[in-house]
């Protein structure tokens, strides 16, 4: 069994007068030792060093690194001020270190680097809790760029490393004047996470360092919005860093349990199956007493039911199995590491993702999704409410529930087509919908449920819609028949006067549209396999970006999107690959290949470290935004592969939440942390074919494939509703 071993540096005191004292730094190499040391919680080897000069700091790390066997976990960890000199190198400042000799008196990147790549571990972890302020000295102006680009200095094989902040913040010492701080946010939310188990978000009993980072990385984004921590890693399986010593049965699952309702107890059944499933040995021993006290239970069919339960779990049925999912990730080296047999008695420190992959709760101890609540139709009329039942009514494990009722706005008439596209306003008052089978736009008063005025087209149908982010400007991208020229229309909200009509000049009908950020360029991915950029002011053309090759009616740029701050334009296509394109300069980055069919669908996650992209092979595929390289592969095992997914949506509010349908007319809520659906829902058995999350992620809308009608779902994230000190 390997070694946990961590080695704390803080420097807080400095000869160089000019370099500021710390006071944060102390205590929280002093937090953070105790969290790791005990042994209920991380039960590390734990070595601080503090105030220490950099020739026995940088032995101590040589040291700390030296002989570790492949299965021992590693944790370094460094508070104190980070400097760059003059040639932008990066340097850790040690209680010796001067401004004037930084190569001869700090600790660089490039020592700490070559300690780790000689370093066996597989499970590096590198926490890097800098304040750069102070890096330069007054007057003095360096030649490389101000930036301190941390994460780039510790890429390795095995690693993941944390920062404070990303490459041009500080990190801050709290809401006093520095020096006074008694812990810096970053370090005290690391170690209330550990301490109290509020990290354990999937609520397994275990706390992994992807986790461990969401947590943190909310926390301080929600205190200090001016500091943003980062990750990068580059592991082939899970870092279990710490038990959540406070894990108790959830609150849903334990009111369920107690309730007089037989409903409520049978939807606990699920919950219970799952938790023994994906926790650990506590979870699992908590899971099974409680499906055995249900045995007992007076309602026949309730103790029948968890008897079967029973059963199942003691005669290792593989119904109660881990899941498995695939990844599209580089093999592991030839070293690979396997998770022993049965789970130590530290719990699962290292589980390659092909061994275990966890799950949020079945009965949603993170999220909940309510019955349908709305269901609109392409067409005029108003938007009816469709009434559905409460998210306890039903098996714990079916977050979406099927609606009560499915409401045609127009039931004396029949509106064909599907409904191609749908998007939310940015300020979630109204939701945009266009047809194939409609040439107009239609939208809703979200609050009245009621139609607003349609925007009209001269076109046989309407493919796709967006809007800017200031909600200001609308764009769609409208049909026509073989052999017509399509349109693209970019309207100004909320009057509804055109701005500009554009043609892009394909020999096909349609096309997808995507609006940058700030309005000002319409990107277009023909059907002819054409990719542009349009000034929506002008309606003017930019030069072609590019065309793929092949023949005219064979090739198409299939969706198209912006990453969240501009910069990135991403183009799905029907040669299986995604484009990527720096705006700014209209040049061809790179592409990404993995899909074995034309790429249909894809989407950005809110911060732009992520993109989902979907396709008619019947997988979601996810790609490192910050890496350049592919992530994962999520696929239905329920469906094979004849199945097209028809649209991917992040939740707005959830960088590891991604919403995907089909054209089987399955909704899947997709956890991208344990790469498994946390719902799964039939909404019809004639397909999806648009997904779109409102603004605060509360709500969920779906476009069916050939009724033209739209369902809007109700999400809440229960999480979210204890830190309001709402009820879940």
């Amino acid at each position: 069994m390997g070694r946990r071993l961590a080695l704390l540096i803080a420097t807080y005191e400095y000869e160089d007068g000019g370099l500021q004292q710390l006071t944060a730094p102390a205590h929280d190499a002093e937090a953070l030792g105790a969290v790791l040391r005990d042994p209920a919680i991380a039960g590390f080897e734990v070595t601080p060093l503090v105030n220490k000069p950099h020739h026995v700091v940088g032995r101590a790390i040589a040291d700390f690194y030296r002989d570790r066997r492949a299965d021992d976990l590693t944790l370094l960890y460094f508070t104190g001020h980070g400097i760059k000199d003059d040639d932008g190198r990066l340097y850790l400042a040690m209680a010796d270190t001067s401004r004037n000799a930084l190569a001869d008196t700090a600790l660089s990147a490039e020592q700490i680097n070559r300690a780790m790549e000689r370093c066996a571990s597989w499970r590096k972890v590198l926490i890097l809790d800098c304040c750069y302020s102070g890096a330069f000295p007054d007057g003095w102006t360096p030649k490389a760029d101000t930036t301190v680009q941390t994460l780039e200095r510790f890429q390795g094989r095995g690693r993941t490393v944390l920062t404070a902040s990303d490459a041009t913040q500080y990190s801050w010492e709290g809401n006093r004047v520095q020096g006074q701080a008694a812990q810096s946010v970053f370090t005290r939310y690391l170690v209330q996470g550990l301490r109290e188990g509020s990290a354990d978000l999937d609520g397994d009993g275990d706390i992994t360092l992807d986790e461990l980072y969401n947590y943190v990385h909310d926390r301080v984004v929600e205190e200090m919005p001016q500091q943003r921590p980062k990750k990068q890693d580059n592991v082939e399986g899970r870092i279990v860093i710490a038990r959540n010593i406070n894990w108790t049965l959830p609150a849903h699952l334990r009111r369920a349990l107690d309730s007089p309702h037989s409903t409520d107890q049978l939807g606990a059944l699920d919950g219970l199956t799952h938790l023994h499933r994906v926790g650990n040995a506590l979870v699992r021993a908590t899971a099974f007493e409680e499906l055995q006290r249900l045995t007992g239970a007076d309602r026949e069919l309730v103790s029948t039911a968890a008897a079967e339960r029973v059963r199942a779990l003691q005669s290792g049925s593989p119904d109660t199995a881990p899941e498995q999912h695939r990844t599209l990730s580089a093999p592991p080296p030839a070293r690979s590491l396997e998770a022993p047999a049965s789970i130590p008695p530290w719990g699962s420190r290292f589980i390659p993702r092909t061994r275990r992959a966890r799950t949020i709760t079945a009965a949603a101890t993170v999220l909940v999704v309510a019955a349908a609540v709305a269901v609109l139709q392409i067409g005029p009329g108003i938007l009816h409410g469709a009434p559905g039942r409460s998210a306890s009514s039903g098996s714990a494990s079916t977050l979406l529930e099927q609606p009560a009722a499915v409401l045609s706005l127009s039931p004396d008439k029949t509106v064909e087509g599907s409904v191609d596209d749908l998007a939310f306003s940015p300020d979630g008052t109204s939701l945009a919908a266009v047809g194939s089978g409609d040439p107009a736009v239609r939208r809703w008063d979200l609050k009245t449920r009621r139609p607003l005025t349609p925007l009209t087209t001269t076109s046989d149908g309407v493919s796709s819609v967006a809007f800017s982010r200031d909600g200001t400007t609308l764009a769609v991208g409208a049909t026509n028949g073989f052999g017509s020229a399509p349109t693209a229309q970019v309207w100004r909200l909320p009057a509804g006067k055109s701005l500009a009509t554009t043609k892009p000049g394909t020999k096909q009908g349609r096309f997808s549209v995507a609006l940058s950020p700030d309005g000002k360029l319409l990107a277009t991915g023909g059907s002819d396999g054409t990719l542009r950029l349009w000034n929506t002011a002008t309606g003017k053309a930019l030069p072609t970006l590019t065309t793929l090759q092949g023949n005219w009616w064979s090739r198409c740029f299939c969706d198209v999107a912006f990453s969240p701050d501009g910069k990135t334009l991403a183009a799905g296509g029907s040669d299986k690959a995604i484009q990527m394109w720096d705006v700014a300069k209209r040049k061809f980055r790179y592409s990404w290949e993995g899909h074995t069919e034309k790429v249909s669908t894809v989407a950005f996650s809110p911060d732009g470290h992520k993109l989902a992209s979907g396709s008619p092979d019947g997988t979601v595929r996810l790609w490192d935004m910050v890496a350049g390289k592919a992530m994962f592969t999520l696929h239905d095992p329920t469906q094979g592969t004849a199945v097209s997914v028809t649209g991917v949506a992040f939740d707005p509010k959830d960088n590891n939440v991604v919403a995907s349908v089909n054209d089987h007319g399955k909704v899947l809520l997709w956890n991208l942390t344990t790469h498994k659906t946390i719902s799964t829902r039939t909404a019809n058995h004639t397909g999806l074919s648009s997904v779109a999350w409102s603004p605060d992620g509360r709500t969920l809308a779906t476009g069916d494939e050939k009724d033209a009608k739209l369902r809007l779902w109700a999400y809440r994230a229960v999480a979210h509703a204890h830190r309001e000190g709402r009820a879940a």
